[in-house]
């Protein structure tokens, strides 16, 4: 089993003395470690010694293990040696900001807008500044957990008083809904949060690090010297929101769940605040407030209305305004309709469970409706992301754009549907489920099937667009017929597709694994396929390996083998920059063998050459350099200049490491002389040569599957 690699950058050295130290107490050759530690090279161990490389969780254990060492003996040296390259990360990363103006200098402030008429909490708040604001700055920090169902106001009492608060973060505010009780069951990863994070503070995607451990450790380092609020939206348990907590004892966490948090209470000392229904005055105020003068004729009425509403901030809130913009329903009539509702549905006061607490007043909105605005509703459903943009969201209804933007301003008009951000809208998650009820009883299965495969094919078209902008090489990906409301998006530059793919990934993600279920199965193999080029810029390794395991399965259920090994291709692509070598080898050799079964050489002769640079990234040369040759003559035999000269060049990068200086440089000078006659400035400046001291190649090439062959960073860059 080939070995993980977790770092490029020197770290601390006293934790590869210890490993070298250890080593030789027992009179050892390194190769005599290989197969205790489950490694697959030595090169592994000659860099874990180096200081070049931090050994991964199991690797320290095997060594403990192997040498008799306590558990945990070697961890603070490994976490210390996570501190140091974080610290040389950042260090790094503001000298290149300083010379070459890389990165934000912006201050982040991402509070989502105050909810209008925030009424009461009064207690809340206090305990809030009393945990948060008025903490001396040499204590640790604070965690405050704010929990509670769903729909209890949580969310709006956090940002509430971080509106207040702002003025003590001069450094800003970072926000993040991680989606703990999404419907779609995916709440966003550790990783994905953290890189979010990085992002937002300036750090570039291609410097950001692969594993969690030490994007932590980067993220603790960069957040130090900052006075900063974090805003944890929605946190679904305490694993999720434990490595994103920054230890500068100037920064702040405020976090939402309708969990307890209680590992964080145990080990971190979270403060809980568990909110609760309003006080009764302070539900009166509320509809008061957003009723407007009609509300103070009817003192009685008001007190009952909140009673039926439960106290319940969100419930109160869409009863309110029902009654605010219909002025011909008096309170009295509302209050006998709501009672009537909730007679049936257990009214409003179920603890336990969150839908039928809030089905009656959703219901009495819905019906409310105009009957296209109903429908959108009703389809609002049937997307996996956590939010949608209009004209996507005009595609899933089959309808125009503008047609569509009204009916969404009256769903959030009506609190069924939120504007998130500009042109984004979101459904809260306990409308989301009432949107599926209704929808599972007023349409039939073929209609709702048939809006999802419409927002699908749209996410298709928009994602084959956004392809060609990330990478003019490619070809254009061919696409099946299709009729929609709306063009898909189109990109007038790189970084008008890098943002829209960034901004949808969720739901891009969410559209594949949808039309694999849904046995599209074209879809479910192209999609991601059109993604290709933007995970391979910014990683993201979570989707990447999600969407090409479904599309590898769409591919192999629809008997296309050619897509199959394709996708399997590119599956490889993406195990290779995490280190996963042992199965970006077997990926690349399923792929190979489907290749030549189906007599498709040009891709043979690409995987050929995927897998000479994954066995140089391995440290094994000798296998790199057979299997280069071999793709090397394949090239030549089908008169592709292009993958000849990457060949050449990847086999010049494997001769130099094992020390054959000439043949290396025989294979550079043809590689430069093929990228000059093809034109290919990119693949004539490439750096290459001999190996560095540290034996990191300084150049390379890769191939994808889908056309021109695929020009590797050097490693050790994303």
């Amino acid at each position: 089993m080939m070995a993980s690699r977790e770092s490029s950058q020197t770290p601390g050295p006293e934790l590869g003395v210890t490993l070298r130290r250890l080593r030789r107490s027992r009179g050892l050759a390194q190769r005599d470690l290989l197969q205790p530690l489950h490694l697959g090279s030595h090169s592994a161990i000659v860099a874990y010694e180096a200081g070049r490389r931090i050994p991964p969780v199991a690797v320290i254990s095997g060594y403990e293990r192997l040498f008799g060492l306590a558990p945990g003996s070697l961890t603070r040296l490994r976490e210390q040696a996570l501190a140091d390259r974080a610290a040389a990360e950042a260090h790094s990363l503001q000298a290149t900001r300083e010379t070459t103006s890389i990165g934000s200098s912006a201050v982040p402030r991402q509070l989502p807008p105050t909810t209008a008429h925030f009424t009461g909490r009064t207690a809340e708040l206090a305990q809030i500044d009393r945990l948060l604001r008025d903490r001396e700055t040499s204590t640790p920090v604070v965690i405050s957990a704010v929990s509670g169902m769903g729909g209890i106001g949580k969310t709006a009492l956090a940002v509430h008083w971080a509106h207040q608060a702002r003025d003590n973060f001069p450094d800003g505010e970072l926000y993040l809904d991680l989606q703990g009780f999404h419907p779609s069951g995916r709440p966003v990863t550790p990783e994905n949060a953290i890189s979010r994070f990085l992002t937002s503070l300036g750090v570039p995607y291609h410097r950001i690090p692969v594993e969690l451990g030490e994007r932590s450790a980067l993220f603790r380092t960069l957040m130090a010297d900052r006075r900063m609020l974090l805003l944890l939206d929605n946190a679904r348990d305490a694993e999720q929101v434990r490595p994103l907590l920054p230890a500068a004892p100037s920064c702040r966490v405020l976090i939402t769940s309708r969990s307890r948090l209680s590992g964080l209470a145990v080990r971190e000392g979270a403060q809980r605040i568990a909110l609760e229904t309003l006080e009764l005055r302070d539900a009166v105020q509320l509809l008061r407030r957003a009723i407007g003068p009609r509300a103070g004729a009817q003192p009685g009425g008001i007190a009952a209305l909140a009673q039926l509403c439960g106290l319940y901030p969100l419930a109160l809130r869409i009863a309110a305004d029902h009654l605010a913009a219909d002025g011909d329903i008096s309170i009295t009539r509302a209050v006998t309709q709501l009672t009537e509702a909730s007679s049936r549905l257990g009214i409003l006061t179920v603890p336990d469970d969150d839908a039928s607490t809030v089905r009656t007043v959703f219901t009495w909105s819905y019906q409310a409706l105009p009957t296209p605005a109903r429908r959108l509703f009703r389809l609002l459903s049937v997307p996996g992301g956590p939010d949608i943009a209009l004209p996507a969201c005009a595609a899933l209804a089959g309808m125009g754009a503008a047609e569509c933007a009204g009916l969404l301003g009256v769903l959030c008009e009506a609190y069924l549907a939120e504007e998130s951000a500009p042109g984004r809208y979101r459904v809260h998650d306990l409308l989301r489920l009432f949107a599926a009820e209704c929808a599972a009883a007023e349409d039939c299965a073929a209609d709702r099937d048939q809006a999802a495969l419409r927002l699908a094919q749209w996410y298709l078209r928009s994602a084959a667009a956004a392809r060609i902008a990330l990478d003019s090489y490619l070809p254009p990906l061919p696409l099946p017929a299709a009729e929609l409301a709306v063009p898909p998006m189109s990109f007038a530059d790189e970084a008008a597709a890098l943002a829209w793919c960034d901004v949808e990934r969720a739901n891009l993600t969410a559209a594949a694994l949808s039309a694999r279920d849904n046995g599209w199965y074209e879809i479910g193999w192209k999609l991601p396929t059109a993604l290709f080029a933007f995970f391979d810029r910014c990683k993201h390794y979570g989707d990447w390996i999600a969407t090409h395991q479904a599309a590898a399965e769409s591919a192999r259920l629809a008997g296309d083998r050619e897509a199959e090994g394709k996708v399997l291709c590119n599956l490889g692509s993406a195990y290779r920059p995490m280190q996963r070598f042992d199965e970006a080898v077997s990926h690349y050799h399923r792929a190979l063998e489907l290749f030549r079964e189906v007599g498709w050489r040009q891709g043979e002769a690409k995987v050929l050459g995927n897998l000479a640079g994954t066995y140089h990234d391995a440290g094994q040369n000798d296998h790199g350099v057979t299997t280069g040759l071999a793709a090397l003559a394949l090239f030549r035999e089908l008169d592709d200049s292009y993958g000849e000269a990457l060949c050449l060049s990847n086999l010049g990068n494997a001769y130099a490491d094992l020390g054959q200086h000439d043949s290396a440089l025989a294979s550079q000078n043809l590689a430069l002389e093929l990228f000059r006659a093809l034109g290919d400035r990119r693949g004539a400046e490439r750096p290459r040569g001999r190996a560095d001291p540290a034996g990191t190649p300084a150049g390379g090439g890769a191939a994808d599957h889908n056309g021109r062959a695929r020009l590797r960073r050097p490693r050790g860059s994303a």
